[in-house]
């Protein structure tokens, strides 16, 4: 169902001619009001008329406020904040409900008003439309502009670029529906917080379907600011056929939010599309990708944006890159004693590889540029090829892979080796040519970092003799092996201390006495860390350097199970050993200890 602009459907109902829209568009450019208020000013149609065609058309009573009073009460239920935000007043209240009068009836509106009251469940809110003159008049009556924008108010909708608030933390996972907007804070960003830096490119929408972009665009301006204040690695939006299921990856667990009505879903997926520049608007039967660049207010955000037809609508999933977030000093990121030594030992030769393995969004990228960070000096030539770039260092030239111009891994490895490099940085390593390419440029007095997708440290070295490469080069040229996990960090503010039983203890191999003296922790669960008792996250890793014994086992053709004894044998600690370290320092549980690592 198409969303019309308001002006088309006014000329459809004959109640202005086109001309009369075209000049009251011109109007609005110059002036900056809406499109309804400015068919006011020029008199094409009485505010009356206005407001009793906008009720109809959503469905809502038209109630005049001439000579209504707001008494107290009814003032104290709406901040001045929400009350600029949706141009809206409280104008009578009972047992059972509560009735707002705005001016602004869009769906957006409509569906987050409400909200933002943090009403009772048992209470109703009923809205009523009235003409602007009066809501705006009772509005600088009763809820001063100026305590307004002290309190930190949000612009209203339609009144420019929107601002995005700091919702409070939802009960959790479980939670069917979480009040998005409820317990909204006073702290929020300024004018110019949100710039999305895209082209005006809205027009190319419009020929294929009409809507009232305005709402569409706050939206999708606040969902990507939400979660960036929410500390998301990825938004989540899925289509079904009577709801938008709205969900942000929060220290690695999806977390639901609520979602706006399922009839605008198109227009979301539409809204990000412009918002990449590369993707196709038309195009809905095919997987898209893109990037979008974003400020939030102080922070820099790429977000990777992939598009995917479903039946009932374009999923969206964007991965969430906050530049300007930093990269840590390697001695912080979570390698424990002989791990962190073997690892700058490794980074610091002169020629070899190194190889940084974990299954998607485990940090292998922070590592890699961690090392990275801690090899760079001027005196060093070092390049990198990633896809996407995800952080920027001075003094490293740095390329984004781009398969449709042909740029691929193994093209600019080639041209790497042309370039003088001392050190390489190959995002992945994904198929036989760039492992090829990457060994033998380790091989010939380069040192290169990679990443690569299998489970632990030993398996890397099969997947490299699966790609093609000889074991004799394996053992040759890599110097070390770094596999990783997150793990949640337990919440600081809700943190409690807790007994474990004997059972649990056994389930890693440990008895009551080999953990005496050891106090253990949970979180308890707070607004803080949204219920859950985890708030931000934790490497653990396993590491394995290539030792004279580990290379022998590489040169005889030795299987997984003897590489992996060979470590062992050598007293390398594994992630299962590394969780536990941290478990027992009183970083995590015992629960994420399990879940996320193995035997």
């Amino acid at each position: 169902m198409a969303i019309k602009r308001l002006g088309t459907l006014l000329v459809e109902e004959a109640l202005i001619t086109e001309e009369q829209l075209q000049e009251a568009l011109t109007a609005q450019k110059a002036s900056g009001d809406q499109l309804g208020e400015a068919l006011v000013k020029l008199g094409h149609i009485s505010e009356e008329s206005l407001y009793r065609f906008l009720a109809i058309q959503h469905g809502l009573e038209f109630h005049e406020l001439n000579g209504d009073e707001l008494s107290p009460t009814l003032v104290k239920i709406m901040p001045a904040a929400v009350a600029w935000k949706y141009r809206a007043i409280p104008v009578a209240q009972d047992d059972r409900s509560i009735t707002l009068a705005t001016c602004q009836p869009d769906e957006l509106s409509l569906f987050y008003l409400p909200k933002e009251l943090k009403l009772a469940p048992e209470i109703k809110a009923r809205i009523v439309v009235s003409p602007s003159s009066q809501v705006i008049s009772l509005l600088e009556k009763h809820f001063p502009k100026t305590a307004s924008r002290q309190d930190g108010s949000i612009t209203a909708i339609g009144e420019g670029s929107m601002k995005a608030a700091t919702s409070s933390a939802p009960a959790g996972p479980d939670q069917a529906q979480v009040d998005l907007l409820a317990g909204v804070e006073q702290e929020l960003l300024n004018p110019d917080d949100i710039n999305l830096e895209i082209l005006q490119e809205e027009k190319e929408a419009d020929e294929q379907e009409e809507f009232d972009e305005g709402p569409i665009i706050k939206l999708c301006d606040y969902i990507i600011a939400d979660a960036v204040r929410q500390r998301a690695s990825d938004i989540h939006i899925t289509p079904y056929e009577k709801e938008i299921v709205l969900r942000y990856r929060i220290d690695g667990s999806l977390i639901r939010f609520p979602a706006p009505p399922a009839k605008i879903r198109r227009h979301l997926a539409t809204r990000f599309k412009i918002l990449s520049k590369t993707m196709n608007i038309i195009e809905r039967r095919l997987p898209q990708d893109g990037r979008i660049h974003v400020n939030v207010g102080a922070k820099t955000v790429d977000i990777r944006i992939s598009t995917m037809p479903t039946r009932w609508g374009e999923n969206i999933v964007m991965r969430v890159m906050d530049q300007s977030a930093g990269i840590p000093q390697l001695d912080d990121i979570g390698l424990e004693g002989d791990q962190l030594d073997h690892f700058k030992r490794a980074v610091s030769q002169p020629y070899g590889m190194v190889f940084v393995t974990g299954p998607t969004a485990s940090g292998k990228t922070t590592t890699l540029f961690s090392a990275l960070q801690f090899v760079n000096t001027p005196a060093k030539n070092i390049v990198t090829v990633e896809d996407p770039v995800e952080f920027r260092l001075p003094h490293i030239i740095q390329i984004q892979v781009d398969t449709n111009a042909g740029r691929t891994f193994a093209l600019v490895l080639r041209s790497f080796l042309r370039h003088d490099p001392n050190v390489m940085l190959v995002g992945e390593t994904r198929d036989a040519e760039t492992a090829s390419i990457a060994n033998k440029a380790a091989l010939t007095g380069h040192l290169v970092l990679t990443s690569v997708h299998t489970n632990d440290a030993a398996s890397t070295i099969m997947r490299l003799v699966d790609l093609g490469i000889e074991h004799v080069y394996v053992g040759s040229s890599v110097l070390a092996v770094s596999s990783q996990r997150l793990l949640r960090r337990i919440c600081d503010k809700c943190k409690e201390r807790i007994t474990i039983p004997a059972k649990e203890l056994a389930r890693i191999g440990l008895k009551p006495e080999d953990v005496e003296g050891t106090e253990f922790f949970r979180g308890k669960g707070c607004d803080n860390c949204h219920k859950s008792g985890y708030r931000g996250r934790l490497g653990v890793f396993e590491v394995m350097p290539i030792t004279t014994s580990i290379r022998e086992v590489i040169f005889a053709k030795g299987n997984l199970a003897q590489l992996k004894a060979a470590s062992r044998e050598a007293g390398f600690k594994t992630i299962r050993d590394a969780a536990i370290i941290k478990w027992r320092k009183g970083f995590t549980t015992l629960e994420e200890v399990l879940g996320e690592t193995y035997e």
